[in-house]
Parts: C-alpha cells; sequence; structure tokens
C-alpha cells in the first residue's frame, strides 16, 4: 500500500520484507544492504516500534526512520523522525484497534490531507486484508475499511483476484470468512513455505498473465504449509503429553528444526485443543525462537515482559507474541510464565461463546437471516449473531464432506424441524446419538438451492440439554487444578470417588467410546464432571484403558486384561476416595 501510493507521488522508492528468518522485524544486515543501496529515509511498516538500537544504528548510517506500527510501545520510543503507534501514551486518536495496515493507510490520508473515505477506493482492499488478517477489532474505522474492502477484492488490483480464482473462491460471496480462511492463509503460505517477496509481488503486479502465476505458486506453497503443520502440531502433541505439559496453566513446548514458518500456526492449534495459552518454540541451534497465542483475556504481551530477563527479544499484544531466547533458558522461561500466571490467575481464563438470544426452529427464515446483514462486517469484536436453539431431538446424524468430515443433525421440537451443519467434527468426535435432548448455539446463513432461498444452520456449539454452564465449569476447572496437584479445598464433594463411581464410568464405557466428553456425561446420570475424569482416570492408571484427549473431544479404548484388579492399586483412587 505504502510502496503504490509512494511511488504514484513520484518517489524513488524501493521496498523490503524480512524474511522469516530474520523474525519478520528490523535488524542491522538490512540496514546495512539499504545504506548500501543509497536509502536516506526508511519507513517502517507494522514494526519498529521495538527496534530502538536498529534505528540508532541506522542513523549513525546516514538513513533517517519513519515507524508506522500497531504493536505496543517497549518503553522509550525509538529515537526516529517520527513514530506513528497509536498506542503511545500521546497518541490523541480516541480508536486504537488499527492493524499495521490500517496505521498505514492513515499515514497517506494525512500526506495527502483528506478524510479515508476519498482514499477507500484505491486502498480499502489491501487495508481491509491486513485488518482482517491479523485478527484486529470489526468496530470504529476498522468497519468502514473492511466493508469497502471487501467489496473490492474482486474489482479492485490484479493479485488479489488472481488470488481468490486459484483459491476457487469466486463460487461463494466474498466476505471477512473469504479473506479469514481463503486470502490471508494463502498470503501467509507465501512466506511460511518459501520467501515471502512472492506475496508482495503479486499484490504489486498490474498485469492478470503474472498475477496468475504468482497466484498458483502460492496456492501450491499453502499445501505444503498445510501438511508442515499437521506434521509439526502432531510432534508437539506427542512431545506435550508425554512430558504431561498438558496440565501446566500456558503450554511450552519447544522442538527440534521445527519449520518457522508454520509455529504460529501450530501455536494456535496447541492453543484450541488444549484451552490454553500455547508458546510453540523450534530450537535452531543456539536459539529457541517462536510464536504465542492466548485464550480470555489472559494478556500474552504482560506475561512475557514478565519474563524478559529470560529472552532476546519479543513483541506483539495481547492476544499473540513472537519471542526468542537461548535455548537453554526454555526450561527457566517455562516455569517463569507459569509462575505467573498462577500468581495472577487463579483459575485460568477461558473463551465463552455467547449466545445473543433464543429462537423457536421455525423463526429462521430467510428475510430473517438477511436483516441481520445491517450488523456487518462481523469479525473479532463484532461477531457473527449466535442462536440459541434448546431443548431439540436429535433425530438423525449424517457424515457429509468428502471424507465424512462433517455432520449434518437433522434435529425437532414439538413438532417443528431444524437441519444444523457441524463442520469439523468427524461422526467419532461427536458422541452424542439420535434420542439425546441437545441445546445448541448456531449461526444462520441464507443460501440458494434449486433455485430457492434457505436457512442454513451452523453449530458453533452443542451441550446435553439442560447443561448447568456455571456447575461444568467449576467442575473443569476443579479437575485442572487436580491434574497440577493443587488444592481443591472446598470442593471436596464435587471431587470426592466411590467405588460405585467407578463402576458406573466402567458400564458406560468397557464397549469404547467417541465423542465429546459431555455425550458421555449423558450417560452418567447423577455423576458430574471432575468424577467422570477422575474414574477414567483411574481406569487408566490400572491398564484398563487407552484415552486419546483432542480439546473437547475423547477416544476410549478398552485394554485385554488379565485377573482381577483392585481399586486400592490406583494412586488417584486411593488420593480421590479418601476427600473428606
Amino acid at each position: 500500500m505504502l510502496y503504490t501510493y509512494l511511488r504514484r507521488r513520484g518517489a524513488d522508492v524501493r521496498w523490503r520484507v524480512p524474511e522469516r528468518e530474520e523474525n519478520y522485524g528490523l535488524n542491522t544486515a538490512a540496514v546495512d544492504e539499504m545504506a548500501a543501496a543509497g536509502v536516506t529515509l526508511m519507513i517502517t511498516v507494522d514494526n519498529g516500534i521495538s527496534a530502538a538500537e536498529e534505528i540508532a544504528y541506522a542513523a549513525r548510517k546516514g538513513i533517517e526512520t519513519v515507524v508506522t506500527d500497531h504493536h505496543l510501545p517497549q518503553g522509550e520510543l525509538p529515537a526516529a523522525v517520527a513514530v506513528v503507534d497509536p498506542h503511545r501514551a500521546d497518541c490523541p486518536s480516541e480508536f486504537k484497534g488499527y492493524a499495521g495496515a490500517g496505521v498505514c493507510f492513515k499515514l497517506i490520508c494525512a500526506l495527502e490531507g483528506v478524510p479515508g473515505e476519498e482514499l477507500c477506493d484505491a486502498y480499502a482492499d489491501l487495508a481491509a486484508v491486513g485488518t482482517i488478517a491479523d485478527v484486529m477489532p470489526l468496530t470504529g474505522e476498522n468497519r468502514i475499511l473492511v466493508r469497502r474492502g471487501v467489496e473490492r477484492l474482486e474489482t479492485g488490483r490484479v493479485g488479489l483476484a488472481a488470488l481468490i480464482s486459484a483459491a476457487g473462491l469466486r463460487k461463494r460471496p466474498l466476505s471477512v470468512s473469504t479473506v479469514s480462511f481463503g486470502v490471508a492463509p494463502r498470503l501467509n503460505a507465501a512466506g511460511r513455505v518459501g520467501s515471502c517477496e512472492r506475496a508482495v509481488r503479486l499484490l504489486l503486479a498490474e498485469n492478470r498473465d503474472e498475477a496468475d502465476a504468482i497466484a498458483a505458486d502460492i496456492n501450491d506453497a499453502n499445501v505444503r504449509r498445510q501438511t508442515l503443520e499437521r506434521e509439526i502440531a502432531e510432534q508437539a502433541v506427542r512431545l506435550i503429553e508425554s512430558e504431561g505439559r498438558d496440565r501446566d496453566r500456558v503450554i511450552v513446548v519447544c522442538g527440534e528444526g521445527w519449520h518457522h514458518g508454520v509455529i504460529g500456526i501450530v501455536a494456535s492449534r496447541i492453543c484450541e485443543r488444549y484451552g490454553r495459552p500455547a508458546i510453540v518454540l523450534t530450537d535452531d541451534g543456539a536459539d529457541a525462537s517462536g510464536s504465542a497465542r492466548s485464550v480470555g483475556d489472559f494478556s500474552l504481551y504482560e506475561a512475557i515482559s514478565a519474563c524478559a530477563a529470560l529472552l532476546g527479544r519479543f513483541g506483539g499484544h495481547a492476544q499473540a507474541a513472537g519471542l526468542s531466547m537461548p535455548k537453554e533458558n526454555v526450561g527457566a522461561f517455562r516455569r517463569a510464565i507459569n509462575d505467573y500466571a498462577a500468581e495472577r490467575y487463579g483459575d485460568m481464563p477461558f473463551s465463552p461463546l455467547f449466545i445473543d438470544c433464543k429462537l423457536r426452529p421455525g423463526a429462521f427464515t430467510p428475510d430473517m437471516v438477511r436483516s441481520l446483514e445491517v450488523m456487518a462486517p462481523f469479525g473479532t469484536a463484532n461477531p457473527t449473531p449466535v442462536f440459541g436453539l434448546f431443548g431439540m431431538t436429535l433425530e438423525r446424524i449424517t457424515a457429509v464432506g468428502s471424507a465424512g468430515q462433517h455432520l449434518r443433525l437433522e434435529l425437532s421440537r414439538e413438532g417443528a424441524a431444524a437441519t444444523v451443519m457441524l463442520f469439523g467434527c468427524a461422526p467419532d468426535a461427536f458422541g452424542y446419538r439420535p434420542g439425546d435432548r441437545l441445546d445448541l448455539a448456531v449461526t444462520a446463513d441464507v443460501s440458494e438451492y434449486g433455485g430457492r432461498e434457505q436457512v442454513t444452520l451452523s453449530a458453533k456449539g452443542v451441550r446435553p440439554a439442560g447443561t448447568d454452564e456455571d456447575a461444568l465449569l467449576q467442575d473443569l476447572r476443579l479437575y485442572e487444578r487436580w491434574q497440577r496437584g493443587e488444592s481443591v479445598a472446598g470442593f471436596e464433594a464435587r471431587c470426592r470417588l466411590t467405588r460405585e463411581d467407578v463402576a458406573a464410568v466402567w458400564r458406560a464405557v468397557k464397549d469404547g467410546f467417541s465423542g465429546q466428553w459431555e455425550a458421555l456425561l449423558i450417560r452418567l446420570e447423577g455423576l458430574n464432571y471432575v468424577k467422570m475424569r477422575l474414574a477414567l482416570d483411574v481406569l487408566r492408571e490400572l491398564s484398563l484403558l487407552d484415552t486419546d484427549v483432542d480439546g473437547t473431544a475423547v477416544r476410549l479404548t478398552v485394554r485385554p486384561s488379565e485377573g482381577k484388579l483392585a481399586l486400592t492399586d490406583s494412586a488417584v483412587f486411593c488420593a480421590a476416595s479418601a476427600l473428606s
């Protein structure tokens, strides 16, 4: 965006994007390269606020610097000729939620001396992609940028149109989701697997044939990225669980030679699987570096800052961060950030799913759903409306998709029917059965099929009907405390285990089980969640079960046993049954 603007204004300008091995930031080697090329002014975009040493070095090389960034300042501002960052203490802007692309857009507006609306046709598409990809709040000015930018995705620059076409995204209406799940991952893949210069050349392309060739290459890189991501995520999970790190408040995992390009995405996967902050590092010799992702209102930036003495470089914001450290400090860092979390949070925050209102199945009509569009664009801080379908009876479950990776649920209540899609959930990760009564949180879209409009409902969450959410959350946290060896004082009765409890769980799983934890809880009338989990730990400790946990789902496999086993051989049972 900035390069295009400056070139249009007649500037003698070149661009440089730091590669991933340079940690995406300003570095002295880059400064030397620019100085040798005769550069006299350097403008950073989406970085620079923490590069005080490098900016001072550039000044000694005769290069002035203008910083444009949206990351949080660390102490004193760099000694640049200008520092544009909405988070600097003296910034008068009421809106702070700009992405780096949004800050860049505001700089161009200031240079032109015109309101942003007048420049949307020229730059809103890029500002929208940057804002959505960086998961910025879709409030305030970001709403205008994203709405206008999404409208211009296909009619603006040829590079974005070529990428949309190569990704097969033309078949659906373009939206924030198009960018989140289609455009942004592919642009990221260019730098995650190979050189990110390809993404810049794509967005600067003026010839469609050139753009199509680059887009095809980037699309291939995205496929390779997905393979790498899956392999490293599997290695990380094995390492976490073999070391018992799944019990930590903040999960820190480090692997040797993991590809720098995908560990940020792996951190997101680990975060989703275990429901807690995750930091994934790769050991590349002398240092360990990587990415962090958070949940709820746990501020990664504050937590990592508290451990700064152990780190080399770090930066980011509350929900995501990057960091590096000497590899011998990884163990100490893991202990330090978990000590910080234990001191600041009795129980770790979680990411709740809010339901905006309950509706009857018959209330979903195309006109009603279309009326919600006035609140779009939807995304971070302005989520898609979520509705509650309560007391529904599950009638039929059908696996759909090329590999059966999605489910179509047919439900009813008081004579009214509803069909709900549950994406990304195979049958063996569901666990509910026809006849079960469920509460569902759903979103609604309008689609056309056979020339007729119809409403498509998508499940964001499924629970047994009438679930006491507060009690369930309490039990989840009690079980986490138990796993970490912490006190459950005051809640002994909810954790006390009897032989009858273990026997009831065994009867429910002796033929195996696969699905969501709450789907198993339905079969255990009278038991709460924490007792169910403790009883399963007893059975696993006695080698009667193998347990494979993946986030909210579990696969229980019965193991053959020889002879009679005594519950008193289980340390978990002895401890839980002795609670007074």
